[in-house]
């Protein structure tokens, strides 16, 4: 997909945010710096870097006056890398669903989504679909669990970007007093996902057979190759209300990757500053 075409579906999604309203919408704006340890996703050259996110956003959540009801979350960022600044990025995704009110502790909601996202890296820009269904519990006034799958497909220019995921995960929380919360989690995921690799290198397993390589990359400054991975990752978030719109979120996860030719570990942060109204 050309980058015009991306660019039009990004402003067709901006445009639909601006025309939602509804008395139970809430808007948001926000900003957030953060890290990425193997931002390169490399084998033999592992490479960090920092990059600041800004964003707005609009949701509506159930009324609570129903058992079945409707949502919509909708979202344009962009992003800047400090370094990379190939991987400088501008994005649009949109997400309707329905949620059903089990009883009042569960509630399932089901959640198409569709994401356009340019890429300074004309290779990475990307459409993508997929489907999240989470099931939340609410076991008193503190303590909240949950669960959810998740399934995207995503297209890039470059097929070596592109990929097919499905993700479970599930997650525990604890409000420790209206204003401060902290959450952890856990995520498995299996698909596709892309390496890199200096040019030096040869990749072999330990069967004897080679990578697949899709040649060379200006912006990694490495060749570039696709294969199946398993990961698995944990996360540890907290977030605090300084006022009833004016609120901040801590994050950090570390992820592993486990796929044919290599295991690779990586640790992801940010610290987000956003606003409700």
């Amino acid at each position: 997909m050309t980058q015009k075409k991306i660019f039009l579906l990004c402003l067709a999604a901006a445009m639909a945010i601006g025309f939602s309203y509804d008395a139970r919408a809430e808007w948001e704006i926000g900003a957030r710096t953060a890290f990425d340890s193997n931002v390169n996703r490399s084998v033999n050259n592992r490479d960090g870097d920092f990059l600041v996110t800004a964003y707005a956003a609009y949701s509506r959540q159930p009324s609570g006056e129903t058992r079945l009801d409707w949502t919509l979350r909708a979202i344009v960022e962009g992003a800047a890398y400090a370094d990379y600044s190939d991987l400088n990025y501008a994005a649009t995704m949109i997400s309707p669903g329905i949620s059903i009110a089990i009883n009042p502790q569960w509630n399932l909601n089901i959640s198409p989504f569709a994401q356009a996202k340019g890429v300074s890296d004309s290779d990475q820009s990307a459409m993508a679909y997929g489907v999240r269904a989470s099931l939340k519990q609410k076991w008193n006034k503190a303590l909240y669990t949950g669960q959810y799958y998740t399934y995207t497909d995503n297209n890039a220019n470059e097929d070596v970007y592109s990929y097919s995921e499905n993700a479970v995960g599930v997650f525990v929380g604890v409000k420790w007093t209206p204003a401060f919360f902290t959450e952890v989690g856990y995520e498995y995921s299996h698909g596709d996902s892309f390496r890199t690799v200096s040019t030096s290198t040869v990749l072999t397993t330990p069967t004897g057979r080679r990578g697949y390589h899709r040649g060379y990359s200006q912006a990694y400054n490495a060749d570039v190759y696709s294969e199946t991975v398993d990961r698995n990752a944990i996360s540890i978030n907290a977030g605090y209300d300084f006022t009833k719109s004016f609120f901040t979120l801590l994050g950090y996860t570390y992820n592993r990757e486990k796929g044919d030719f290599d295991t690779l570990t990586y640790h992801t942060g940010f610290l987000g500053l956003g606003y409700r109204f």
